[in-house]
């Protein structure tokens, strides 16, 4: 709170006398916080106090630095820390989780956690912790930590600043649910073969040497509105035992020169250590074709995709992009990309698929409700059509009957409404005049 008010100097002096006192080294953490130009000046009171402090200072951070001449008169030595290595981490899981804690047959598991959860040592040990106690509040467990309890406590340790950045959305989506031609979906079980197995891959058998770009896994999800693309990225999320952040863009676009960068360094770089899947909806808003320069505006534009490029190659972690519109993504930007995976529009089979598995088994779905009919009849994406099952089993239960034709031609009609679309008389006999009445001489049933 001082040095928030301008009292970092006086408050650094007043350290290294108390430490000349008590002849002891200075540890200062978060030292990295200095290194913006806002705060330059502070950054030189720190110095001046510390040349006059004791023979061992250490200064924490999370960026490499190296001082000027101007700003440091003592000897000055960096020294880095990397992130663990896969295996060091499964070690350290080995050690933080005892015989007593886990099963011998669920200490396999600790692999894959130590792959998707790219903690340091003490993020380990917490969330080691945290899974004993997680283990303690389930009955019948015998105290041992679970599978579940692994990867619950590791998202309660990850993601602490990301959540201020996106909305998390909580993966409620199996591979049962979606409905998708079946190269599209081996596309979606590549992407998790590759989360799961990066860590060998890239450790264990040496690729991640011949790679200094690309280790990350970014995706585009292309495809008209409701075809799945929220969904697909709900089920990786859920297959994987990841958390799933979704990017508001209206936060992270500026108008302000620089802003939109700024914004977008903030999202990566918290990611980059938050072990969660980012997912872009509408990116073509963001990532999209750069233009001629014709202005100032359009330079930046350019700018900022550009930028955009370079967090993608870096960013080691699983970004995906969806959008509506494929030829309005920058073609250079897509080429970089880890996979680019299509979502086709529903034909008649697919979307008689996805009637069929929209419904619920407790739902009561009278025998007169013919799905062959709606998936041939109306030519609708898997977003509409579960939009219309909910809004006809709300109707079937103010009418306090099960969902029937009716429930179902009506919600159709209020779905036809919200795209904009006109209720034409040959898309909806014979039941026209549910939607009608009196336009076949009848009322409505």
């Amino acid at each position: 709170a001082e040095a928030e008010a301008g009292e970092v100097g006086p408050l650094t002096e007043r350290l290294v006398r108390e430490a000349r006192l008590r002849g002891a080294a200075i540890y200062m953490e978060g030292f990295d916080r200095l290194l913006d130009d806002d705060h330059r000046h502070r950054l030189a009171q720190v110095f001046r106090a510390v040349d006059t402090g004791p023979e061992m200072v250490f200064l924490a951070g999370d960026v490499e630095w190296e001082p000027g001449r101007d700003l440091c008169r003592r000897p000055f030595v960096r020294v880095g820390f990397n992130r663990p290595s896969h295996a060091l981490r499964r070690a350290m899981w080995d050690q933080a989780l005892k015989k007593e804690d886990i099963d011998p047959a669920d200490r396999e598991h600790l692999g894959a956690v130590a792959g998707k959860f790219r903690f340091n040592g003490g993020q380990i040990l917490d969330a080691a912790d945290t899974a004993r106690n997680l283990s303690r509040l389930r009955l019948g467990r015998g105290g041992k930590v679970h599978p579940e309890d692994l990867y619950e406590a590791c998202r309660r340790h990850s993601n602490q600043k990301l959540g201020r950045l996106a909305r998390k959305i909580v993966p409620g989506a199996t591979w049962e649910d979606i409905v998708l031609p079946a190269d599209c979906l081996e596309q979606l079980r590549s992407i998790t073969h590759f989360v799961r197995h990066r860590a060998q891959v890239f450790e264990s058998w040496g690729f991640g040497r011949k790679l200094s770009l690309g280790k990350g896994v970014n995706a585009l999800f292309a495809g008209p509105s409701g075809t799945g693309k929220t969904m697909a990225a709900e089920i990786l999320a859920g297959d994987l035992g990841l958390d799933l952040y979704k990017i508001d863009l209206s936060t992270v676009v500026s108008k302000y020169i620089g802003e939109t960068e700024k914004n977008l360094a903030r999202i990566f770089t918290e990611a980059e250590t938050s072990n969660a899947i980012l997912f872009f909806d509408e990116a073509d808003a963001l990532f999209g074709k750069r233009s001629e320069v014709r202005d100032s505006h359009d330079r930046y534009a350019n700018i900022e995709i550009s930028y955009l490029l370079q967090q993608m190659e870096t960013f080691e972690g699983v970004a995906i992009l969806a959008t509506n519109l494929r030829k309005n993504m920058d073609d250079a930007f897509v080429r970089r990309l880890a996979f680019t995976i299509h979502f086709p529009f529903p034909e008649a089979d697919d979307r008689l698929r996805i009637w069929r598995g929209t419904w619920p088994a407790a739902a009561p779905v009278s025998s007169d409700v013919d799905l062959d009919f709606m998936a041939r009849r109306f030519r609708l994406a898997g977003g509409n059509i579960r939009n219309i099952a909910l809004a006809a089993a709300f109707l079937a239960a103010d009418d306090g009957k099960t969902v029937a034709m009716p429930h179902l031609i009506r919600a159709t009609r209020q779905e036809f409404h919200k795209m904009g679309k006109a209720c034409v008389r040959t898309d909806f006999e014979p039941y026209y005049d549910i939607i009608a009445p009196g336009a076949n001489g009848g009322g409505t049933p």
